[in-house]
């Protein structure tokens, strides 16, 4: 579901009625690739830890075909005791379980193998500490507060409880909200994003389904934020 609190901002709500036409014409690779985490998490956690994606792209439209990449948001526990950032000199958490994603998994899986891009990785030690000192220059909030506004979850029940404690705080939230316009502005003015909703009606389209002239007018709005 999300941050329900963050659902009515203007931009939020836009892209997502944007992605709910989309998804009503996904695509048995974007089932498939969603799957293919479930699993990996599944086996994550019979080891005994946790893990949790947001999906973004195509998957996240709905709209992956054999050829696309798929890029993903990572939350882990980075190593114990340790907040910050998490990245490649600091966590090896990280480099392990990209590697195992990456090398092992996608191939073991899916009968195409196909690129994982990991865009993003959240430390969840870090938002439980932003959280608990109520970090009104957190980051790693901003951050969590837009994939959790926008993006497909893996494992949403581990990412649950932290979108519960930022909701719970109001104060906080309005912080968080503020800089939500930011990061989509970045986004929307990318010409990559306005090539990916060309990409998609097209898919859409060669599935024998016309979009309808209101939809792409939705788009062309959307857009031009």
């Amino acid at each position: 579901m999300g941050i329900r609190r963050f659902q009515n901002h203007p931009i939020i709500k836009e892209f997502n009625g944007l992605k709910k036409f989309f998804r009503g014409h996904e695509t048995t690779v974007s089932r498939n690739r969603i799957n293919d985490f479930k699993r990996f998490v599944a086996l994550i956690e019979s080891s005994g830890d946790t893990i949790a994606f947001d999906l973004m792209g195509s998957v996240n439209f709905g709209q992956a075909t054999e050829h696309s990449d798929t890029d993903v948001v990572m939350y882990l526990n980075c190593d114990p005791g340790r907040i910050g950032d998490c990245d490649h000199e600091n966590c090896t958490r990280l480099n392990l379980y990209k590697n195992l994603l990456i090398n092992t998994l996608v191939y073991e899986y899916s009968n195409n193998t196909y690129p994982v891009q990991v865009v993003d990785c959240i430390n969840l030690a870090q938002l439980d500490y932003d959280l608990k000192i109520r970090n009104f220059n957190s980051l790693a909030l901003i951050k969590f507060g837009f994939y959790r506004s926008i993006c497909r979850g893996i494992n949403r029940k581990l990412l649950y409880q932290y979108e519960q404690r930022l909701e719970d705080d109001s104060e906080l939230c309005d912080v968080i909200e503020s800089s939500l316009a930011d990061c989509f502005l970045g986004l929307i003015h990318s010409s990559q994003h306005s090539y990916s909703f060309k990409k998609y009606i097209e898919r859409v389209q060669d599935g024998g389904f016309k979009v309808p002239e209101t939809m792409a007018n939705k788009i062309n709005s959307y857009l031009s934020f």
